[in-house]
């Protein structure tokens, strides 16, 4: 088998895993804007030799964080590094910065890894009054109290079965100051949340923990994650009490989410949630995160009569949903997508007008999840920019793009190309230095 190509899609192409680099030598096309200073890291998966072909599944793959300092209209460098942990396994899904910590991120209980602006990872121990240091790829920051809520869950729990998920809030200081246990019997996967002025949302859907595909040797595809779609599953979204431990459970239809764009309570005090809805995913002769296309949905949940509406806001496959970041549990206009499928669009939808503006990298790019920079002196929501990394297929390299989010078609402010490409993967986040 030929070095970057698989029968496994996840080790295929752009999937193929880099090595350790860095360089100081970087070219600029076009003009960075010179207010942006700070980081641009970027975390996913990047498997060490051996690698075993036919069971590798990218959730397992070795974390690796991709780095790009700017200043002053500067590409200062670039770096990528494999996560290393004191703790076990290297977090490879998210990374984000809370307080003054920068925290490597993944779910099913693992501990975060603190690293500094320099991409040193280091041995401090994340939530330092914590008992247990699980987490989650994704939580929610509270730009008004500097709170980071999360919903948790633990592989480790789900196998001595225990059906339960954990509420946890880090105050602005990173301390630990609730963890909250919630019963979720059919011990759900629970990779997002959201939040809103008074709720965090818990996400109990039909994907639940399920070993039995490893007992199942007819099994034809290769890689594993120990999730199955359930049939038997209610699906439901719990509005979780930021005050209280009162929940409110209600149900939804059946489907499932990877990501949420924002969720808010408007007037009437219903809870309006956008999401990229998957209609049924991780089907028991499918492990992969493959199937079902995601659409871009709203949910409108009523607390009182506790029911949900819901509608597809766009008939374009679309995932990696991002919103300005200060606008977590308020209410938004602006949300920035990647195009489910080829990859080679981003989308800016305007949830007032229920319009979308696609920006086209061409047939030959593939990019990454959107991330949105909001302008220091910001007159609006969307007064920033967009930035990312994409592969480009004719050079076999990535760039660094940077784009207008006011003029979001236009051709990139800049790009910044790196010596080597960035093999696909997650999340990541603009961290500003100044």
């Amino acid at each position: 088998m030929t070095k970057r190509e698989s029968k496994n899609k996840f080790l295929s192409g752009n999937w193929y895993p880099v090595e350790e680099t860095s360089t100081t030598e970087l070219k600029i096309t076009g003009e960075l804007p010179r207010e942006l200073s700070g980081l641009f890291l970027r975390n996913g998966p990047n498997p060490k030799e051996p690698i075993n072909h036919e069971n590798y599944h990218p959730f397992f793959g070795d974390g690796m964080i991709h780095g790009i300092r700017v200043e002053d209209g500067k590409a200062l460098w670039y770096k990528n590094k494999f996560v290393t942990s004191p703790f076990g396994f290297g977090p490879n899904t998210h990374v984000l910065k809370h307080g003054e910590k920068i925290y490597a991120l993944v779910e099913g209980g693992v501990s975060p890894v603190i690293m500094d602006s320099e991409m040193n990872f280091l041995e401090e121990e994340p939530f330092p009054t914590a008992d247990n240091k699980r987490f989650t790829a994704h939580p929610k920051i509270d730009s008004d109290t500097g709170e980071m809520h999360a919903v948790s869950y633990d592989f480790g729990e789900y196998v001595n079965g225990l059906g339960q998920v954990h509420y946890v809030t880090i105050d602005s200081h990173g301390k630990l100051i609730k963890d909250q246990i919630i019963e979720t019997p059919s011990r759900p996967m629970v990779h997002d949340c959201a939040i809103t002025k008074n709720y965090v949302l818990i996400f109990d859907l039909p994907v639940t923990f399920n070993l039995g595909r490893r007992d199942d040797d007819s099994n034809p595809i290769g890689g594993d994650y120990p999730v199955v779609w359930n049939d038997k599953h209610t699906s439901r979204v719990g509005l979780q009490s930021k005050k209280t431990d009162e929940i409110i459970w209600i149900e939804v239809n059946p489907g499932f989410l990877f990501h949420i764009v924002n969720s808010y309570e408007n007037e009437n005090g219903q809870v309006v949630l956008d999401f990229c809805r998957y209609e049924r995913l991780f089907d028991f002769d499918n492990p992969l995160p493959m199937g079902q296309k995601p659409f871009l949905t709203r949910w409108i949940l009523d607390p009182k009569a506790k029911t949900c509406s819901e509608e597809m806001l766009d008939d374009r496959p679309m995932e990696f949903s991002r919103v300005h970041p200060d606008y977590d549990g308020k209410q938004h206009r602006f949300g920035y997508l990647l195009n489910d499928g080829r990859l080679n669009n981003y989308f800016k939808h305007d949830f007032e007008k229920s319009e979308t503006i696609a920006h086209d990298f061409g047939e030959s790019c593939q990019a990454a999840e959107p991330v949105f920079i909001p302008k220091k002196d910001a007159k609006s929501e969307d007064d920033g920019f967009v930035v990312g990394f994409v592969y480009d297929k004719t050079t076999d390299l990535s760039d660094f793009v940077v784009l207008d989010a006011q003029n979001f078609s236009d051709i990139p402010l800049a790009r910044v190309t790196l010596p080597q490409r960035v093999p696909f993967g997650f999340h990541g986040s603009w961290i500003n230095l100044d």
